[in-house]
């Protein structure tokens, strides 16, 4: 793994080497955990749900380069609704950045690149049963 001076670079980098990867995936639950795999092999310190409240928990959790970045699966919903949910993430101070991991384009167009000033990458995650 690289060493990361900044979260944006962290972020970029997890996002990177989940893209990397195809899945084979038919379920949100099948693609977290073909992604888990991955993430155990990567070298990334990482946490599956670690809950930072009551209400969120997303679906990982990694140490990049020291900055705590969070990864959320999506293969479906609104984006609003995903969005919401990423920048409830994005409000813990904890957290310096988010990937968003998807086998779907259209899931992941539109995302801004910030959310409340924390970098967001984007995985494709290609692939499925």
């Amino acid at each position: 793994m690289v060493v990361c001076t900044d979260v944006g670079d962290a972020a970029r980098e997890v996002a990177e080497y989940l893209s990397g990867f195809s899945y084979l995936w038919s379920t949100e639950r099948d693609l977290q955990d073909g992604i888990w795999d991955i993430l155990q092999r990567s070298g990334f310190a990482v946490q599956r749900e670690l809950a930072l409240t009551r209400r969120d928990r997303p679906d990982f959790t990694v140490d990049a380069g020291g900055f705590k970045i969070v990864v959320e699966v999506k293969i479906a919903g609104p984006l609003n609704t995903v969005l919401r949910q990423l920048g409830r993430y994005a409000e813990h101070p904890d957290v310096k950045g988010i990937v968003l991991a998807s086998g779907k384009r259209t899931l992941l167009a539109g995302v801004p690149p910030l959310l409340h000033g924390k970098p967001i990458a984007l995985a494709l995650t290609a692939g499925r049963l």
